[in-house]
């Protein structure tokens, strides 16, 4: 073995292992699209329990908490991403590639996870009795 590739080994073995790795987190983790991910989102609450909570209604209204701050916006989907955009905001739309494993969601911005919780459904209204 040459004096080069000898000095680039534990390079090369430490580049196969966090690959290697990459790829067994992702293991189960599917990208959700189109009307798949429409579906996942429509009067679904996204939340990590303690951080944020966001509630998607099925007309593409938007209501939640964040750091304990509400917020009100719209949400769609574009170009196979889940978009919103807060009304309070000056930031403009944003917009995630989604990737789902069971309840668990992954969005990412540009490669990178940005926010991760689980989708639960919104609970339903109580239906209002004539009197």
């Amino acid at each position: 073995m040459s004096l080069v590739l000898r000095a680039r080994w534990p390079i090369i073995v430490a580049v196969m292992v966090v690959a290697l790795n990459a790829i067994a987190a992702d293991k189960g983790w599917g990208t959700l699209r189109g009307e798949v991910l429409t579906h996942a989102f429509a009067n679904r609450d996204f939340g990590d329990g303690v951080h944020f909570a966001y509630q998607y209604q099925e007309n593409g209204k938007l209501h939640g908490m964040n750091m304990g701050k509400p917020g009100q916006g719209h949400w769609r989907v574009a170009r196979n991403q889940l978009c919103w955009r807060w009304a309070r905001s000056k930031d403009p739309e944003e917009c995630f590639e989604v990737r789902q494993h069971g309840p668990a969601v992954r969005l990412f911005l540009d490669g990178q996870e940005v926010l991760s919780g689980n989708l639960t459904p919104l609970p339903r209204k109580p239906m209002e009795v004539p009197r």
